[in-house]
């Protein structure tokens, strides 16, 4: 089955095959969202090519941070009349310590996506496929 790669991306999928899971763990298992399969389960894709692979991703990561606390803080302008300085930081803070799971597992996929070098081979789970069949 052939995924978009926006799909892909949303749904945390191999950059070169489009269908094998990136993380081991679903996103709600707090303790372990960090968890990262090694290889594509399907058609076994190094995700780590070279230490430090993911270290851009922490810049992916910073980027989404500060976007989320700009429209924050825009929104907490926009619908409450001058507000103190404490809700600022009430809100934007939790917001952003709740967000780490999704801000590290996105800004890996996107990282993987955009920046790696991978490319979407369609072949390579349909290879995949057949050789686990014999």
């Amino acid at each position: 089955m052939s995924h978009s790669q926006l799909s892909a991306i949303l749904h945390e999928k191999c950059p070169r095959c489009r269908e094998g899971n990136i993380f081991v763990y679903s996103p709600k298992d707090i303790s372990r969202f960090s968890a990262t399969h090694e290889n594509c389960p399907v058609c076994n894709l190094r995700y780590e090519k070279e230490p430090g692979t993911f270290w851009g991703a922490m810049f992916v990561s910073y980027g989404l941070s500060i976007a989320l606390i700009i429209t924050l803080f825009w929104a907490i302008l926009l619908f409450v009349n001058e507000p103190p300085l404490w809700l600022f930081f009430a809100v934007i803070i939790p917001t952003l310590i709740m967000a780490t799971p999704f801000s590290f597992r996105f800004s890996r996929v996107l990282w993987l996506h955009f920046f790696s070098g991978f490319h979407y081979e369609p072949q390579t789970s349909e290879h995949s496929a057949s050789a686990l069949s014999k």
